[in-house]
């Protein structure tokens, strides 16, 4: 028995040795497969979630970005080492940085706070890598940014006034225009793309904007891209886009209601006072409401707006409702499923010009009576019209952030519009936007976007689009019904290597109308930024674009004010392309009692357009005169200019006071224009109406100003604050020469202001009780008279009060 103990112990001993040994083998395995799952949520220091934080571990090449709600999943897997670091980056906010050490659970939360630099010299923004966060001193092309805050200042009913002190922004009726890229053409086909969070609001007809569709109390800021924009944004982007991006909702619900009333002034000239003491009133509604519920983000606005009209005939009422829903299950982290869901109502009365600028004088019962005006409208050949349009909007969009950072996103727009009015011009349209977007970051350097645009469009308007036509030679007759599609495929890298910042991007689209001869497009975008030192910048870029003329500028065959308008079905894309050389400077200072950020931004910059399209002249038959006007081909076109842009911020105290403004200079250059002796002058010499040799293709393009001035200055103290808006057009050049014939006293009214239109409004307001704000704004402060469009006098002088709660 003793041998049999002692060969047992020996071989117990053996054993224990082996088994020893072999754990000195397999523990660098067991710490091999030592893993790490960290969870978390990354907030700022006001306890807000933030997206799209980059949340990594540099040694071992993992990393992931948070989704909407700011949460995060990241696995670990260790190895060897003891203890790794972790990395949170965001723009605007320092590299947050902790270490995460082996021993512990597998399963570990780890929430981020984030707190803000204190006082950034630069604005983020998104929309020109359409997605990214850029900050605005890093971009290789020019954008201007409108934030929340300066929006509520204004205390505006519509995005629209908000749009035009930009600078270089010039909105004409609706139209609107990037350095001078659009003139007037009646609201028909943009060059400036407009889009809300990331999706265009064109309607399908005209390819005008639909800026009522904007949700003014629930914008997170407005970002204007200048220059050809069509590698990621497509047709319509030629001078630029338009980005209105939502917010979304807090961690805490948010309430607000505004209530607007105001009243129009007596005219400058008291003879155009068409009401007399019944001076026309306005006043507007405003309810919004945001919040979370569980895994959902529920968002409402609702507007009511009204107005009797400072133009005869023009009252109008405006209904806008607006629901966002977005709902992130929590067993899928990185999904969002989204529904919004908007509707505008609009009944008013327009009027496509003034019955004259000097009023007329009748008799009544033998008195003489003055009626008439450049605020009454032309009631013959339907000048006048009475309309009730209808604008519905339905988005489903699906996001999907997977943990290691790709970015999957489908967005969709059904647009649909019912104008119907009483001039025989009605017409019904629909339009279907798709968008699916991949985005990634490459080598931790570029960030890349890729995706595929599809657009569908049918539009119904036999009034309006019917009738005969000529196309490739053959007469088709046409009960005004038209159908379009489009396909583009982009693609652009942006990266960042040290100081230098750069962008490259490629687009090809195809488009088709009615089943006929398609159209490709490829086009091109390039950039660079280079930090030259701190807050000093160089930027350089090169942009291709193209615009495909819309339904109403290819089909519109009908007549109004004594205008007759015919198809056109033949007339080309436009296509041109940007440049632009910037420099600049930024300065940021944070000290005891005083904090300070500006920047000054010089662009000179040059656009090329070819096949441009213009509304003008397209027929002349003197015996019997018979002068038709239809959408043409008409001209190559050479825009070049210099823009200085500037902004300061300064905070001592309870003092406060900004200035956001700049100064644009255009040369724009019809370069197919005729010699002056052969120029249509119908000022000067009526009669070349009757002239075959003369035409109305003047050397400067029509309905641009040379200079365009936009300053907006704010000063508060405390709870009280004074803003101003100052917006100066210098005198337009050249107009449509028929216009002269067509509007009574026109060229009276261009002699008579030949130097522009300076016009300043100004608001003063007062935060009490914490929640409760009264304002007070006065638009056109000097009752300067101007002309929004020939013939379409600007409001005089107007006073709006308004009273706004938050909670």
């Amino acid at each position: 028995m003793h041998m049999y103990a002692t060969l047992f112990s020996i071989w117990s001993q053996t054993l224990l040795r082996r088994a020893y040994l072999l754990s000195l083998l397999v523990s660098p395995l067991l710490l091999t497969a030592q893993s790490v799952l960290l969870t978390g949520k990354v907030t700022d220091d006001l306890g807000q979630p933030l997206a799209g934080v980059s949340v990594s571990v540099v040694s071992l090449r993992v990393g992931t970005y948070t989704d909407q709600a700011g949460a995060y999943q990241l696995t670990l897997d260790m190895g060897r080492a003891a203890q790794v670091e972790l990395i949170a980056s965001y723009t605007g906010y320092p590299v947050f940085r902790t270490l995460v050490v082996a021993d512990g659970p597998a399963e570990r939360p780890l929430d981020i706070q984030l707190t803000a630099m204190g006082f950034q010299q630069d604005e983020v923004v998104i929309s020109q890598s359409r997605g990214i966060q850029q900050s605005q001193a890093d971009l290789t092309g020019s954008i201007d940014v409108i934030k929340s805050q300066s929006i509520d200042l204004q205390a505006v009913a519509s995005a629209d006034k908000v749009i035009n002190q930009v600078p270089g922004v010039d909105n004409q009726d609706g139209q609107i225009s990037i350095r001078g890229s659009s003139g007037y053409a009646y609201g028909v086909g943009s060059r400036v793309m407009l889009t809300l969070d990331g999706l265009p609001l064109l309607s399908a007809s005209s390819s005008s904007a639909s800026l009522d569709l904007i949700p003014v109390d629930n914008i997170s800021q407005i970002e204007v891209l200048k220059g050809a924009s069509s590698v990621l944004y497509g047709s319509s982007a030629l001078g630029g886009v338009i980005s209105v991006i939502m917010a979304d909702p807090q961690e805490k619900p948010r309430t607000s209601i505004r209530l607007r009333a105001g009243q129009y002034g007596r005219p400058y000239n008291p003879a155009l006072d068409w009401d007399g003491d019944a001076n026309a009133q306005l006043g507007s509604i405003h309810i919004f409401h945001s919040r979370k519920i569980g895994p959902v983000d529920f968002t409402l606005q609702s507007n009511t707006l009204r107005e009797t009209g400072y133009r005869q005939g023009a009252s109008s009422t405006e209904l806008r409702n607006l629901v966002i829903l977005k709902y992130r299950p929590k067993p899928l982290p990185g999904l969002t499923l989204g529904l919004n869901a908007s509707l505008s109502v609009d009944s008013s009365g327009s009027i496509l010009y003034w019955r004259g600028y000097f009023p007329d004088t009748v008799l009544v019962q033998g008195v003489p009576v003055v009626s008439g005006g450049a605020l009454t409208p032309t009631l013959a050949a339907g000048g006048f019209r009475r309309q009730l349009n209808t604008e519905l909007a339905i988005d489903p969009s699906v996001k999907y952030l997977t943990k290691s950072g790709h970015l999957f996103w489908y967005r969709g727009r059904y647009l649909r519009s019912d104008n119907r009015n009483n001039t025989n011009q009605e017409s019904q349209n629909f339009i279907f936007y798709n968008d699916f977007l991949y985005q990634t970051t490459l080598f931790k350097k570029v960030n890349w976007v890729s995706g595929i645009s599809a657009t569908f469009s049918g539009i119904q308007g036999d009034s309006l689009f019917g009738g005969s036509y000529v196309f490739n030679g053959d007469t088709i007759q046409s009960t005004g019904g038209h159908t379009g599609n489009s396909v583009g495929v982009y693609t652009q890298l942006d990266g960042k290597f040290g100081r230098l910042n750069t962008s490259l991007g490629l687009r090809y689209e195809t488009v088709q109308f009615d089943g006929a001869s398609r159209e490709d497009q490829p086009i091109l975008r390039a950039g660079l930024n280079y930090k030259l030192a701190e807050g000093l910048n160089v930027r350089a870029s090169f942009g291709q674009a193209f615009r495909v003329p819309s339904v109403a500028e290819r089909f519109a065959n009908t007549s109004g004010g004594g205008v007759v308008v015919e198809p056109n079905p033949n007339i080309r894309s436009e296509r041109g392309y940007s440049l632009e050389v910037a420099i600049r400077q930024g300065y940021a200072r944070v000290s005891p009692g005083l904090k300070v950020k500006a920047y000054l931004d010089l662009a000179g910059f040059m656009m090329r357009f070819e096949d441009m399209v213009e509304f003008g002249i397209s027929k002349r038959q003197l015996f019997p005169l018979d002068i038709r006007f239809a959408s043409t081909n008409i001209s190559n076109a050479r825009l070049t200019g210099v823009e200085l842009t500037g902004y300061v911020l300064a905070d001592w105290g309870k003092w406060f006071a900004s200035f956001n403004g700049g100064v644009t200079w255009l040369d724009p250059i019809n370069l197919n224009a005729v010699p002056d002796s052969l120029q249509l002058d119908l000022v000067t010499y009526p009669s070349d109406i009757l002239n075959a040799s003369k035409q109305d293709i003047p050397r400067i393009l029509k309905y641009r100003s040379t200079w365009t001035v936009r300053a907006t200055p704010t000063i508060g103290y405390g709870p009280v604050t004074l803003a101003g808006n100052f917006r100066y057009k210098s005198f337009i050049e050249t107009i449509d020469q028929y216009l002269y014939l067509v509007v009574s006293d026109l060229a009276y009214f261009r002699s008579k202001y030949p130097k522009g239109d300076p016009v300043l409004d100004m608001t003063a307001s007062v935060d009490f009780l914490k929640r409760h704000r009264v304002s007070l704004t006065v638009d056109n402060v000097f009752n300067r008279e101007y002309l929004i469009v020939p013939g379409f006098l600007g409001p005089q002088r107007t006073f709006i009060l308004q009273y706004q709660i938050k909670f």
